[in-house]
């Protein structure tokens, strides 16, 4: 039953402010690799599996030291710190790419399926799940009782698969198709439209950085 009211938490918290929390992490990667849909359900699934390990984490760390990791997500300024880092260097990085690349966007070559970028996405979401609102401090809650980390684990599992289930189905099947439309009518305008999607993204994280965006 425990198990089961953390997966119901977690899909609660993922379909209100959690799922437009992950819009200006995702929309700017999703619209930068607008043609290529099965990169970018792996975009999406790697930063999901990121959110989940964090979660995890979390429980683990909750069972076993509950005190100190209560005082780490009330006084987040190193995982914003983190995340504001993470975000504009993907930025950075993914402009870098779109500016060397001179060839035309629908060639199949010209994906950004690199080591860099899926590590960014992954660690994006992952920084992103560090945020003390009130279903990660129950999950932290109902953590501090287990006996094992074998229970930990799970509880941070279902609340992360909760968390994340709803999210991954709007920005696969719905965000991601409307960005790739949106895209594919300003065809001639897409390196510019990929340009200032980076160009988002670096804002994102400049104002995380410096504390005007608390997630």
């Amino acid at each position: 039953m425990t198990l089961i009211s953390l997966f119901i938490l977690g899909l609660s918290y993922g379909a209100t402010a959690c799922m437009f929390t992950c819009m200006p992490f995702l929309a700017p990667l999703l619209t930068i690799n607008s043609s290529y849909s099965l990169y970018n359900l792996k975009l999406i699934s790697l930063f999901s599996l990121g959110r989940v390990f964090t979660y995890i984490f979390i429980a683990i760390a909750s069972s076993y030291s509950a005190i100190i990791l209560k005082s780490m997500l009330k006084d987040n300024q190193l995982f914003q710190l983190l995340l504001g880092s993470f975000t504009i260097f993907m930025s950075v990085y993914l402009l870098i790419k779109i500016l060397k690349n001179k060839k035309t966007y629908c060639s199949s070559t010209n994906k950004y399926n690199d080591k860099k970028s899926l590590f960014g996405t992954f660690s994006i979401g992952a920084l992103i799940s560090f945020n003390p609102c009130v279903p990660v401090l129950t999950l932290v809650t109902f953590s501090t009782n287990t006996k094992n980390l074998f229970e930990a684990s799970s509880y941070g599992l279902f609340f992360g698969l909760g968390a994340v289930l709803i999210p991954y189905i709007f920005y696969s099947l719905i965000v991601s198709n409307i960005v790739k439309g949106l895209v594919e009518q300003f065809k001639k305008y897409s390196k510019y439209i990929e340009i200032a999607a980076t160009i988002f993204l670096f804002s994102t994280g400049s104002l995380i950085l410096l504390g005007k965006i608390n997630l």
